[in-house]
C-alpha cells in the first residue's frame, strides 16, 4: 500500500506542476490581453488549489504511514544527515509553505474587485509556490 501512495503522490506531483504552470501561464497571457476574468479563470484556479491540497494531504499519508514520521524522535541525528532532513523537514515543510501560498492566493483574488487584481494574485502566490515546490521536489531520488 504505501508503495502505491508514492507512486500516486508522484503522479499528482506531475499533474499538479502541469496544472500550475498552466494557470499561471494562462493567466499572464490573460492579464496582458486585459481578458476579464470569468467563470472558467475561477474553476481553474479553484482546481489547481484542490489538487494542491490533495497532493498536501496524500504526502501527510505517507510521511506518517511511512519510515519518517519515527525520525521525528531524532532530530540531532536527521540534522546531520542531508537525506533524511530532506525528506524529514526540508520536504515537507516547504510544501506545506507552498501550499499556503496557493490558499492565499485563490483567497486573495476572491476579494480583488478587478480582474487585473484577480490575475496579478494567482500569478503572484501560485509562481511562488511553484518555484518553492519545484525547489524542494526531491529529484535525485525519484525513480518514476
Amino acid at each position: 500500500m504505501y508503495n502505491s501512495l508514492v507512486t500516486t503522490h508522484y503522479f499528482l506531483m506531475i499533474a499538479l506542476l502541469v496544472l500550475l504552470l498552466f494557470t499561471i501561464g494562462r493567466f499572464i497571457i490573460q492579464k496582458q490581453q486585459n481578458t476579464p476574468f470569468g467563470n472558467f479563470e475561477d474553476k481553474l484556479s479553484l482546481i489547481t488549489l484542490i489538487f494542491s491540497h490533495i497532493q498536501l494531504l496524500l504526502g501527510f499519508i505517507i510521511f506518517f504511514l511511512g519510515p519518517w514520521a519515527e525520525k521525528l524522535s531524532e532530530m540531532g541525528e536527521v540534522m546531520k544527515n542531508s537525506f533524511q532532513r530532506l525528506h524529514v523537514i526540508e520536504h515537507p515543510l516547504t510544501m506545506i509553505i507552498a501550499i499556503i501560498l496557493i490558499t492565499i492566493g485563490r483567497s486573495r483574488a476572491k476579494k480583488q474587485t478587478t480582474s487585473g487584481g484577480k490575475y496579478k494574485q494567482v500569478i503572484i502566490f501560485y509562481g511562488i509556490a511553484l518555484i518553492l515546490i519545484v525547489l524542494r521536489i526531491p529529484w535525485q531520488y525519484i525513480n518514476g
